[in-house]
């Protein structure tokens, strides 16, 4: 077996689309059709389900399933491999690959990632700004491998460790009949046109639990999930929103107002798979948020 056909195949179970997996590989795809042939000859067993001669889109069989689990795990060892024998030369190199969502980027840009590449520069650093369920989705499927993000994570293949408490306030333009207030309660929220994140977002859900438990509805107006362009149209509009302190604390055109009458705080942290040994190259990386995020009490 080479370690080719087990990267080929891991590309092909996560885009189940041959064509599409082998444009991702720079191979035709006929060259990745052979690789797995021989693969699925040698381990004697059907990987993937076609469904004709000239399908393209495929599904993993069981036993297809059950490789890829063992294949990532084997491809990571032998990365994790190849880092340590670096590092007895040394040298801290590595990829790091990690995704984070808005509320890090003050601190992130601005204090950890600078320390950490000043520290580090072996390792070449990849950074993907992604939604709450796109982190975890991407730390499941190996894709990433740390998220900083909210926690608790939904999955419990993910393990995670808090960094910091955030708490969520009412963002209004300057022109808007609340700017001149100092805080606002949760039943004035009621009937107030609002732009919130989209349905079935982490953000969304974690304002209706409070919002239906006082029965407080809102109007919303409009549904954006991008937190900068968000705010950028609540400052157009003269309109308001909810969002992390933090996140619209700095903007001259803005007005952050507490909540009272509700709980709106939650945690962010570090996410990353249960049970799977980081390189050395994520675990000082960790070290780093941790050092440049402990005394933050709340963003």
């Amino acid at each position: 077996m080479e370690l080719r056909h087990l990267r080929y195949f891991i590309r092909a179970a996560e885009f189940l689309h041959f064509t599409r997996a082998a444009e991702s590989l720079n191979v035709s795809q006929p060259t990745l059709s052979i690789h797995i042939q021989q693969l699925e000859e040698e381990l004697q067993c059907s990987l993937f389900e076609r469904a004709g001669r000239h399908v393209r889109h495929v599904r993993l069989t069981e036993a297809g399933s059950r490789l890829l689990q063992h294949a990532r795990t084997a491809l990571h060892e032998l990365e994790l491999g190849k880092q340590d024998l670096a590092e007895l030369r040394g040298l801290l190199c590595g990829t790091l690959r990690f995704g984070w969502t808005h509320v890090f980027t003050p601190r992130l840009m601005s204090a950890a990632l600078p320390a950490y590449t000043a520290e580090y520069p072996g390792v070449h650093v990849i950074m993907k700004l992604r939604r709450v369920v796109e982190i975890e989705h991407e730390i499941l499927s190996g894709a990433i491998d740390l998220g900083l993000s909210w926690i608790p994570p939904e999955s419990d293949e993910i393990e995670y460790e808090a960094l910091f408490s955030d708490e969520l306030a009412l963002a209004v333009a300057l022109r808007h009949p609340f700017a001149g207030r100092t805080e606002v309660s949760i039943r004035e929220l009621d009937g107030l046109s609002l732009a919130l994140p989209t349905s079935g977002t982490n953000s969304r859900r974690l304002l209706e639990i409070p919002l239906v438990k006082e029965n407080v509805s809102p109007k919303v107006v409009v549904e954006i999930d991008d937190i900068p362009a968000r705010l950028l149209f609540v400052e157009t509009i003269g309109a308001a929103t909810i969002v992390s302190r933090r996140a619209a604390e700095n903007r001259p055109e803005l007005k952050c107002l507490p909540i009272t009458g509700a709980h709106l705080g939650r945690s962010a942290g570090v996410l990353k798979p249960r049970g799977v040994r980081l390189s050395s190259a994520a675990t000082a990386f960790v070290d780093t948020i941790k050092t440049h995020f402990q005394e933050i009490k709340s963003l």
